[in-house]
């Protein structure tokens, strides 16, 4: 199925933004300390002092910020073949697990004879996926761990990304290098330090879209805006001829994501 692609670069994504949740102490973190209305960002630095994070401490710093806050939303922007998509998403942490609400627009997948809006969720892991008119405006539910299910395969990865134990392990062991890219700068609604981080794919267990290390780089680089909270505020990353850009926002507030109600699912159509 043609939209497979590109759920496979939001589920790369995935495994760079949630995979960081995957282990985090039970420490509780900072509060949130976004920069308000009237405070300049030298006063904020001054505050807060230095961003100090480093290689051996990112993942666990910064994956208790995140689980501590439990909720967030995220906007990203992909580019990929010329094609631009846009995606909004809620996610919730529960426990050692991650729940999902994202809708995407797809471009110009209406001229590849693509859906154009599509809405996933991640409940229980179980993925929800509708695509408009191509599933009668109804949701696929898909299995990623079911082999009866023709689209699990497309799933399989996204699963074990949002399977906080592998994810992590996976791209903590990968980790070679954490250094800060620049100045502080407003991201987010915070000011935030960027990092550049990279990554050795060939230490990655999973690596690409395809399931294959013979299409990626030897390394990634991804570009991650952490505020003085430890908060993840912004990403951004060039992979597989793909750019991906990400905000993160609204830590902790009220999210809504649940799986569709028994009338609002419907069989696989045929393509």
């Amino acid at each position: 199925m043609r939209v497979s692609r590109g759920f496979a670069v939001l589920s790369l994504t995935t495994a760079a933004v949630l995979g960081l949740s995957a282990c985090s102490s039970d420490d509780a973190a900072k509060p949130d300390r976004a920069v308000e209305s009237g405070t300049t960002a030298e006063e904020v630095v001054e505050e807060q002092g230095d961003f100090d994070l480093t290689a051996e401490d990112f993942v666990e710093r910064v994956s208790a910020a995140m689980k501590a806050q439990e909720t967030l939303t995220i906007e990203m922007t992909t580019t990929a073949a010329g094609v631009t998509s846009e995606a909004v998403g809620q996610v919730r942490y529960v426990g050692d697990t991650q729940e999902m609400a994202m809708t995407m627009s797809a471009g110009a997948g209406a001229e590849a004879g693509m859906a154009t809006d599509i809405e996933m969720r991640v409940v229980g892991g179980i993925v929800y996926m509708t695509m408009g008119e191509l599933t009668g405006g109804k949701f696929l539910q898909i299995d990623p761990n079911d082999p009866s299910d023709p689209l699990a395969s497309s799933f399989a990865g996204m699963s074990g990304q949002l399977d906080p134990t592998s994810a992590l392990t996976e791209l903590d062991g990968a980790i070679t290098s954490l250094e800060k890219a620049g100045e502080p700068e407003e991201r987010g609604g915070a000011l935030a330090q960027p990092y550049a981080l990279t990554v050795d794919t060939a230490a990655l267990e999973t690596t690409n879209l395809d399931g294959s290390a013979a299409s990626l780089p030897a390394q990634i680089v991804y570009t991650y805006w952490v505020d003085a909270d430890d908060l993840m505020r912004g990403m951004s990353v060039d992979v597989a001829e793909s750019t991906v850009e990400m905000t993160f926002t609204k830590w902790g507030e009220p999210v809504e994501i649940a799986a569709p109600t028994a009338d609002q699912i419907t069989e696989m159509p045929s393509f």
